[in-house]
């Protein structure tokens, strides 16, 4: 009868390490979510803050992209539609109230984009893309990683994609 016993406390041992083991485990993955999630507010505030100046400003009906670009100052910018079905985009300065709204069939897409890039710098990985002010011209900034694992920046002027800045190597 001992044995019995024995046998039954050592499987419930196992049994409470197994369920002590994946408790542990979703409380770590139910905390690196919730990490995530704070760490995506201010972008999700920036995206609710530049949507609602735009629409209110009538230069924007809906939002089918956003992006954040942030070098020596933080820019987000939104494209979608206008009330005319037009493609645009709105660029605004870190927390000002300020628009600049650009027509995007006036200049390159962000495809566009990725593409020249890929031509002339072979990326080995994309960072981050988006529109951005230079010198008060619309620009794509385009961060991006190349095969020697250096950081590249580079912009490229909307209209006709010349390249205005480049930061290679870093």
């Amino acid at each position: 009868m001992e044995m019995r016993s024995t046998v039954h406390g050592r499987r419930g041992k196992r049994l409470r390490h197994w369920l002590l083991g994946i408790l542990m485990f979703l409380f770590i993955i139910l905390i690196g979510v919730s990490i995530l999630g704070e760490a995506q507010k201010p972008v999700d505030t920036a995206k609710e803050r530049v949507t609602k100046i735009a629409k209110q400003s009538n230069k924007l009906t809906s939002v089918s992209k956003f992006y954040r670009i942030s070098r020596q100052k933080v820019y987000y910018s939104a494209v979608g539609e206008n009330k005319k079905h037009q493609k645009v985009g709105v660029i605004v300065q870190g927390k000002s109230d300020k628009l600049t709204t650009i027509n995007m069939t006036d200049g390159l897409s962000e495809k566009q984009v990725r593409k020249l890039a890929n031509k002339q710098f072979h990326p080995k990985k994309v960072t981050s893309i988006g529109l951005a002010l230079y010198k008060q011209v619309p620009v794509w900034q385009l961060t991006f990683v190349d095969k020697d694992n250096n950081l590249n920046f580079i912009t490229y002027q909307f209209s006709d994609g010349k390249q205005v800045q480049t930061i290679r190597h870093l």
